[in-house]
């Protein structure tokens, strides 16, 4: 009993002076009995947490949070973690009152060795003296599942460091995210590969503008993977029976997703109708959408008086125009994309644009992928870029590419690119260089029609949970990351920044 009655006249002891102390820092004037305090908090790295204010006031606050350093970002009530190690105090005001509170994020530091890491040389590109806003982009589709699933990410000095941060500092300016409609099987099962549905999408747009980073939004219009090989309608559209009603649902999904976006404080800088879609969009039916998320799901042509492809051209015409025209209702200054692979096939580009161009589609950007080792020589790349842009006058990004730093095997992954191309070697400089060589190339496109480039996931490690697919599916992708196994910054991350030439 003795140590209750102590416990309890310790605990009405630190409340008094608390309250005592919150009054102090609130510069309370006498009779004023209003208070806000707040708790000190402990937070990881790439963890968001609400600010949890303790107050007597009615009604919403609207406080003004203030601190010094950048280990911490806090938008709107709620603080991000940004780096391991660091003690930050935050001021919160209200009118004439003030709180203090402390915002503490543990050391979590790694070791760094090995030749990974050894100083690279990156060749400085002169034509981007006439690229002040030179897009250096980053597809981040997958990071939500990554941090979910245990990855860390590391600065150079082996400091944990927000990812967002890593790729800030590296002059990262875009994050591209991909959107599904409804990654998940009728039966509730999430599909895996990221699970982009809107909420996800919206997670990683709130946090690139938090970090002062545009946004490219990738609509697939499919539940799962679109892609050369696969344009699948979406479950929800399976059942819609004419072109008509097919627009609709494609106009309306993209005008909400839109929205949602912009609700979220995650408002859209740019967006592509459709991902990959030299066969066309909405292509594709399937008999089991329990099923989708396998090597090879079951999938048939859509029958000719509802299917998207290009050999059905009006049909086709008529999806891009729906959701070009919503992208543009929801927000005037969006910038419009539309994205096709085979980077290096100019006889394919020509072809394919030539039918866009005769539909008067009202469209800004071409949009093109190029991975060395699936899209030709850079040579022909080369070629195909300047004369695309001097063909239509339009700008061109390239939406995709990315090149591997070794074909080291790791647990979790099942590696695409094990062989070198192009005489570019399977390392962090070769990494760098091809990287560096695609910039060249867009930033020296003529008229500065050539404005910028999307690296295809370059935060996607191996971790168990964060495959290509649902649990237990490898990933694919991370020996061309651009961050160690362990999550490391590699020095081809600095390609970004260092190809400026006053870098």
């Amino acid at each position: 009993m003795m140590f209750k009655k102590i416990t309890i006249l310790l605990m009405m002891s630190i409340i008094t002076t608390l309250m005592m102390s919150c009054q102090e820092n609130n510069e309370t004037t006498p009779g004023d009995e209003r208070f806000i305090f707040i708790y000190d908090m402990l937070l990881d790295v790439d963890e968001i947490k609400t600010v949890d204010i303790q107050t007597n006031i009615d009604g919403h606050l609207d406080i003004t949070y203030t601190y010094q350093g950048d280990a911490i970002h806090i938008d709107k009530g709620r603080i991000y973690g940004v780096k391991a190690g660091t003690e930050t105090i935050v001021t919160a005001s209200y009118e004439n009152l003030s709180a203090y509170f402390k915002v503490v994020i543990p050391e979590d530091n790694i070791t760094i060795s090995g030749s990974l890491f050894d100083d690279i040389e990156i060749e400085k590109i002169d034509a981007l003296n006439n690229h002040e806003d030179f897009i250096m982009g980053v597809d981040l589709s997958s990071i939500v599942e990554v941090i979910k699933r245990g990855g860390k990410f590391y600065n150079h000095q082996g400091v944990r460091t927000s990812i967002y941060q890593l790729l800030k500092n590296q002059g990262v300016n875009y994050i591209r995210i991909r959107l599904w409609n409804d990654p998940k099987s009728p039966s509730g099962t999430p599909y895996g590969g990221g699970n982009n549905d809107i909420e996800v999408a919206k997670q990683i747009g709130h946090d690139a503008k938090m970090f002062g980073m545009k946004i490219l939004l990738d609509f697939h219009y499919s539940d799962f993977w679109a892609d050369p090989g696969k344009q699948i309608i979406p479950k929800a559209w399976a059942n819609l029976e004419t072109p008509e009603a097919i627009s609709q649902a494609l106009y309306d999904f993209t005008y909400e997703s839109m929205q949602a976006m912009e609700d979220a404080g995650a408002k859209v800088d740019m967006v592509q109708i459709g991902n990959e879609i030299a066969p066309g969009l909405l292509t594709q039916g399937t008999n089991s959408y329990e099923t989708l998320n396998t090597d090879n799901p079951n999938r048939f042509q859509l029958p000719q008086s509802i299917s998207g492809s290009t050999s059905n051209l009006s049909n086709f015409i008529m999806y891009l125009n729906a959701g070009l025209t919503a992208a543009k209702a929801q927000n005037p200054d969006v910038l419009t994309m539309i994205h096709i692979d085979r980077g290096g096939n100019n006889a394919f580009y020509r072809t394919y644009f030539d039918r866009i161009e005769a539909a008067n589609l009202d469209f800004d950007i071409i949009g093109m992928s190029y991975y060395i080792f699936y899209h030709g020589s850079l040579s022909n790349f080369e070629f195909n870029i300047r004369d695309i842009a001097q063909r239509y006058g339009k700008p061109i990004i390239i939406a995709e590419t990315s090149y591997a730093f070794t074909n080291q095997n790791v647990a979790n992954a099942s590696h695409i690119l094990t062989t070198s191309f192009g005489g570019y070697p399977l390392t962090v400089q070769g990494q760098a260089d091809v990287t560096r060589d695609i910039i060249n190339i867009v930033a020296s496109v003529p008229n500065e029609l050539g404005i910028g480039i999307f690296y295809w996931e370059p935060a996607w490690l191996p971790v168990a949970g964060a495959g290509w697919a649902g649990v237990g599916t490898p990933g694919t992708w991370a020996n061309q990351a651009l961050f160690s196994y362990q999550g490391i910054e590699l020095p081809s991350l600095r390609v970004f920044k260092k190809v400026y030439p006053d870098a």
